[in-house]
């Protein structure tokens, strides 16, 4: 009975590697964001294994796939589409804008302290190979020491502390397969204040200067409405000073009459009444 119990738990064992091998031999993290100074993230999150480790079993690659991805610690949130190519499956999620506040998932987090912007991505071996770990606590850590990372973070302002190579504002890991990890992939820099909307945009969007530049269509608009104020006001004035320049036109004009001109002179009315001298 001993015997049957020995091969018993021996092909447990054997299954079990099995499944490590075949789930995270073949995984394979791709990370590259960029945060930007109104505490939005673009960028991009890849997660792929290999199709000829999928489909063992009998597998479809999709089946595969989702087996895998029940192994992974929660990811942070984006609009998600199928990546494929003619050796890898996965999943591709893209990130447009969105919140700083979505990243704070159990893997990967991204967090303003103030004036200091966090990256962390836990390398905890107990967050990975969670149904691996079912049969066997120990396959977690070869579930992880198996998978393959590749991370790229660009902060908005200076990085001060890392644990991975700096070239300017980014941040870079690699950590390939089959090699011990770290426990944790992290980064520090400095944020600076976030931007403030400054108008009303299109669609009712707020526009702020977060990409360097100056809102010119604000300017624009602002300095058209002011020309026009100012037109308006040049008219009315002018109007204005005409009507306080111009008389009063009456509306019954008088009538003055000219001098009479005398119809007798004194010579001829002396010549006519010769005797009134």
């Amino acid at each position: 009975m001993n015997t049957r119990l020995t091969r018993g738990r021996a092909f447990r064992v054997a299954v079990c590697l099995a499944l490590v091998a075949t789930l995270a031999g073949c995984m394979q993290l791709h990370v590259g964001l960029t945060v930007h100074a109104d505490d939005t993230v673009d960028g991009q999150l890849l997660l792929t294994a290999e199709k000829r480790l999928l489909t063992t079993r009998n597998r479809t690659v999709q089946v595969g796939f989702a087996e895998l991805r029940q192994n992974m610690p929660s990811l942070p949130p984006g609009e998600e589409s199928v990546y494929e190519n003619p050796t890898h499956y996965g999943s591709l999620i893209d990130y447009r804008r969105t919140p700083l506040a979505d990243f704070r998932s159990d893997s990967l987090n991204l967090v303003r302290d103030g004036d200091l912007l966090r990256f962390h991505l836990s390398l905890d071996p107990r967050k990975y190979g969670g149904k691996v770990a079912e049969q066997d606590p120990r396959n977690q850590a070869l579930f992880l020491q198996s998978a393959s990372f590749e991370i790229s973070v660009t902060f908005p302002g200076r990085v001060i502390d890392s644990n991975g190579a700096v070239t300017g504002r980014s941040v870079t890991w690699k950590v390939g397969p089959g090699r011990d990890k770290p426990t944790e992939l992290r980064a520090v820099a400095e944020a600076p204040p976030p931007a403030t909307p400054t108008a009303a945009g299109p669609g009712g969007a707020a526009t702020t200067d977060d990409d360097g530049g100056v809102p010119w269509l604000v300017v624009g608009v602002g300095l058209g409405v002011v020309l026009l104020l100012a037109a308006v006001g040049v008219v009315v004035l002018l109007r204005r000073r005409r009507g306080a320049a111009a008389p009063a036109t009456p509306t019954d004009t008088p009538v003055v009459p000219s001098p009479s001109t005398p119809t007798d002179t004194p010579a001829a009315a002396a010549a006519e009444h010769p005797g009134s001298v």
